[in-house]
This record gives structure tokens, C-alpha cells and sequence, in this order.
């Protein structure tokens, strides 16, 4: 029997190598995308003091077992130690703007106020302490330690991952919205009430009611009224069953 010729075996190999390759890169560019276009551009409130440090900070999965790594998978260490020498970039309870979004084979790397890039050298970060505010964001890198797949990439599954370190109230709102029949989104960008809309609808057309009244019923129906002062306005809402049946205004 023939030996194989080496540069034949090198081909195949490379070839086996590719094949493999392919197989392992699960997330396809459909869904990088769609989680892309969520994510750029909109806002989020940090829940941690994050460093402004280009690196970011390590968020896991699933938390090693180990001292370093609490609960939420947050390497404790490495976010003090960066804290500590680069300074902060995001302050706990700041708001800021997700400015890139890059997705690695078992990572997902979010940056956020601009990627923790900052506008100083590091030699006069280094000389402040954990409490000097750097301008340039900050960016995480939550890491899967697996291989990713398009599952993992659909907003609400990454959204529980991401929550453990930043608030996103404002984008899944802003999603909820976009799933609402078109004459609802209108009427809550009109700051209006229509009838059908649900409690959370009204809620995010005209916020809290000045007050509430539950009506009594003989049926099996829940009757519920919301009163509000819009505008010089005298606005009665009643519901049924979670839905305006009819809206009063004077």
C-alpha cells in the first residue's frame, strides 16, 4: 500500500480542520445581527461600578467554584483590582448608551459610554484611587464557557445573563412595544388611551393613575377604574378583565 503524499495529507487536514470549524461556529450571522440591533444604540443602567478599562471585566455563566466569583459569575478580583487601578468608567445607578456590541465564539463583549477606552493616559489613572470617575465607559464580557448558539443569542435569554449587572427596563419596554398591534403604539406615542389597551399599555402612555377604584360586579368579570388630570383633562378609564372597555374624558 502507497504512502499518502504530504502536501495530499496536509490538504485533507486543513480541510478536516475547516469542516470542524464550521461546525463549531453555532450562531449564525442572522441572529449576531438581530441581537446587534437591539442592543446598539439604547440605553442601560448599570448595577455595579464598572472600570474604565479596555479589557472589561469578566462576567461567567455559570459562577466557578472558587472565592474570586460570586453569585452572579462577577470575577470579584479582577473588578476591584481594575477599579483600583484604572478608576471607574460607569458608576452604579449611571445611565449610559451601548456603543458596540461583539460576539466571539463563547462570549458575548458589550461596551458601554464608549468601551472604556477613556480620554486620559493610563499613567494618571493609575495614580487615583477607585473613586476617580474616567470619562470613556466601560465594557463586560460575559462569558458562556461553552460554545454559543442562536438560542443563546435571542434577547430573552441573553437579557437574564445581561441582568445580573445592568438594568434593562428601557429596551425590553421598548420591545414590548414594537410587539403591540399598530393603533396601540400609536395611541402610547400620542400620550393617548384607546379602548383594548392593557394595563401595562396605559401605564406607559400615561403613567400612574391618580387613583384607583375596584368596581364591584355579579358576574365573573373584574371591573377595575383608573382616574387621571391630563392637560386640563378629567380622564375615568374602566377596565374588564385587564383591558379598557371604555374610556370618559371631561
Amino acid at each position: 500500500m502507497r504512502a499518502k503524499h504530504p502536501l495530499i495529507f496536509c490538504l485533507a487536514s486543513i480541510a478536516f480542520l475547516f469542516a470542524v470549524k464550521s461546525v463549531n461556529a453555532s450562531t449564525s450571522k442572522q441572529a449576531q445581527d438581530a441581537l446587534r440591533k437591539v442592543l446598539l444604540g439604547k440605553d442601560v443602567k448599570s448595577l455595579i461600578d464598572m472600570p474604565a478599562y479596555k479589557e472589561g471585566i469578566d462576567i461567567y455563566y455559570t459562577p466557578p467554584s472558587d472565592k474570586r466569583t460570586d453569585d452572579r459569575g462577577i470575577d470579584l478580583k479582577g473588578l476591584t483590582k481594575w477599579l483600583k487601578a484604572k478608576g471607574v468608567g460607569v458608576e452604579r445607578g449611571e445611565v449610559v448608551t451601548i456603543t458596540d456590541v461583539k460576539i466571539d465564539s463563547k462570549m458575548i463583549e458589550i461596551h458601554i459610554g464608549g468601551g472604556g477606552e477613556g480620554r486620559r493616559g493610563s499613567n494618571h489613572a493609575n495614580k487615583v484611587n477607585a473613586g476617580f470617575k474616567r470619562a470613556g465607559g466601560s465594557r463586560i464580557n460575559f462569558r458562556y464557557q461553552r460554545e454559543l448558539t442562536d438560542a443563546d443569542l435571542q434577547p430573552g435569554n441573553f437579557f437574564k445573563f445581561m441582568g445580573r449587572v445592568v438594568d434593562l427596563s428601557e429596551i425590553e419596554t421598548q420591545l414590548d412595544e414594537t410587539k403591540m398591534p399598530a393603533a396601540d403604539q400609536t395611541a402610547i406615542e400620542n400620550h393617548t388611551v384607546i379602548n383594548g389597551m392593557t394595563y401595562e399599555m396605559v401605564l406607559l402612555s400615561f403613567g400612574d393613575p391618580d387613583q384607583k377604584r375596584v368596581e364591584s360586579s355579579t358576574d365573573s368579570t373584574f371591573k377595575e377604574t383608573w382616574y387621571y388630570l391630563k392637560n386640563g383633562h378629567r380622564w375615568i378609564l374602566h377596565f374588564e378583565n385587564g383591558k379598557v372597555a371604555q374610556v370618559q374624558t371631561f
